[in-house]
């Protein structure tokens, strides 16, 4: 048996192979204190490399590599423990993180001192204690700095997360807020990896993290990555490197720490329909590049990862999910990002898959202040009768007339994403998301306000034994069992089986890109550059590496 730094111990026969890198030269602690930073570094290439949580909540994972596997207990540089091709990884003696809860009333971007104060005042002034709290990051790169820091406003601290999120939920119900939630972490969790080589039978235990690299050029594969929102799993090959942490529940996370580029090529085919004209592909390329960097830092702030793998962040399935044109998409848009007129801040480049013919605003979906880049926009097809927006005045004839758009697919099997028409079981709402079971059948559904593109906002569902008030988009369409938007109006008369008749437009929450309105511009002939601009209004595309 031999101990490595205090932490490590190998067990088996196995072959040490001492490196000189900075990995070794900085401490566990240090280590740990990295992976839960907003920080990312760069490759020699100048390219960031983010860390990606593939699962989560595992009492034990496997790893394989067909020419082998290395296990690297001070990461990069570090002693390598080179082993066989299959490895199997469990925890021991874990204790998970102490947490406590703040509600989140505000969020104001850092630069906006101003508007930070001012926003602050006014909750103040509604009677709440309030507190700051900082995410994002701010980083260099090309001669730029670039800040994505947001300033939280918070009220009340919970140590249990349900009493939090019920709080939450009563003051969006009472102030229209969209419930949310900013942990902070008292303690971090902590635990034994155990590794085992089951080839050779060489065992490794480190403290709180172990990585790994394939001993060849090869990719790593994770067996049975949970599919997302259940159903099955499967094993996935992943390029980089691969560590095993210790996440808040005193389980394991699995990480994949991963250039920008390659994480890009997995994440873009997962996210839009590699058959889509190149030039919508090299849109999603820089949408997508912009949400890694915006995002990083303002996720998963208790876990030992930058960004998750699922809708939360942006979905990426590993390296088999690659295709040859979603590739040479960011190939050929390697380093851009869109940044707004100043070119010192990142545009929010999010996106979603069809906007039923015209954006929203951001504000009107998420609880932040209305964002410059982020405005409501008609589809350039569209007639003067619906150019200036959609209301509760125009917004049957809306549905019903089906205009002409970009947005407006020519394939069948994606056509019901433009519009669309769904049954509700009145029996059925009671017990969703966002819905108490005390409401009862569900007798009416009341809009009250609406965004520019027609998406209901504010609603309230009345129940046989009571009613439930819902402020926000997407709890709007979870409410209602899983909505593909709130672009809806509901029949007058329901269906023979007593069921809402919905009558609805587009998928997804509408805020800047549009995927379908993309592809329908690029099949016109419009490059990506006019595309991007057209979505995030005055936005500026730069090369930063």
């Amino acid at each position: 048996m031999q101990s490595l730094c205090g932490a490590l111990v190998v067990t088996g026969t196995s072959s040490l192979v001492p490196r000189l890198a900075r990995g070794a030269d900085i401490s566990l602690a240090d280590r740990l204190d990295l992976l839960y930073s907003n920080q990312f570094n760069f490759d020699d290439l100048g390219r960031p490399r983010i860390s990606v949580g593939v699962m989560a909540a595992q009492r034990e994972v496997q790893l394989s590599a067909p020419g082998g596997l290395q296990a690297l207990p001070s990461g990069d540089g570090g002693t390598a423990i080179l082993g066989g091709g299959r490895w199997r990884i469990r925890v021991a003696d874990a204790k998970p993180s102490k947490q406590s809860f703040r509600v989140v009333l505000d969020a104001v971007p850092a630069t906006e001192l101003r508007q930070v104060d001012k926003r602050a005042k006014v909750w103040r002034g509604k009677g709440f204690d309030v507190s700051e709290r900082e995410v994002g990051t701010l980083f260099g790169v090309s001669g730029k700095v670039l800040d994505t820091r947001r300033v939280l406003l918070t009220t009340d601290l919970f140590s249990s997360e349900r009493e939090a999120e019920a709080r939450a939920r009563e003051l969006a119900e009472r102030h229209g807020l969209i419930p949310r939630l900013h942990p902070e972490v008292e303690r971090r969790a902590s635990g034994r990896i155990l590794a085992e080589d089951l080839e050779t039978g060489v065992s490794v235990e480190a403290e709180g993290v172990l990585w790994f690299s394939p001993t060849r050029a090869d990719k790593m594969t994770v067996h049975d990555v949970a599919h997302e929102g259940g159903g099955g799993s499967e094993d996935r090959r992943y390029r980089g490197q691969i560590y095993v942490a210790i996440d808040r529940k005193g389980e394991l996370a699995v990480v994949n720490l991963i250039g920008e580029a390659e994480l890009l090529a997995g994440l873009v085919p997962a996210e839009i329909y590699a058959s889509a004209p190149s030039e919508a592909l090299k849109a999603q390329a820089v949408a997508a590049r912009g949400q890694l960097l915006a995002k990083v830092g303002s996720r998963h702030l208790d876990d030992p990862y930058l960004l998750c793998s699922h809708q939360h962040c942006q979905v990426y399935a590993g390296a088999d999910s690659e295709h040859p044109r979603t590739n040479t998409a960011v190939d050929r848009t390697i380093g851009r990002v869109l940044m707004r007129p100043n070119e010192s801040q990142l545009v929010d480049t999010v996106y979603s898959a069809n906007c039923g013919g015209h954006t929203e605003h951001n504000e009107q979906v998420w609880a932040s202040p209305a964002d410059p880049q982020l405005r409501a926009t008609p589809d350039p097809k569209l007639g003067e009768d619906f150019a200036k927006g959609i209301d509760a005045a125009n917004i049957q004839a809306w549905l019903s007339a089906s205009p002409a758009a970009y947005s407006k697919p020519s394939s069948s099997h994606v056509a019901s994403a433009y519009r669309w028409t769904t049954a509700l079981d009145p029996a059925a709402v009671a017990g969703n998301p966002e819905v108490p079971r005390s409401l009862g059948d569900l007798q009416r559904i009341e809009i009250h306000a609406r965004g520019r593109s027609g998406r209901a906002t504010h609603a309230t569902l009345h129940g046989a034994r009571e009613q439930v008030e819902i402020h926000g988009e997407l709890r709007i369409r979870r409410a209602l069992g899983g909505l593909k938007s709130s672009m809806f109006v509901v029949d007058e008369r329901r269906d023979e089986f007593g069921r809402f008749v919905l009558r609805g437009g587009g998928h997804g929450h509408g805020v800047g890109l549009c995927q379908h309105g993309a592809m329908g511009m690029a099949a016109d002939g419009k490059t990506y550059g006019p595309i991007l601009n057209h979505y995030y209004r005055d936005s500026k595309l730069v090369r930063l590496w």
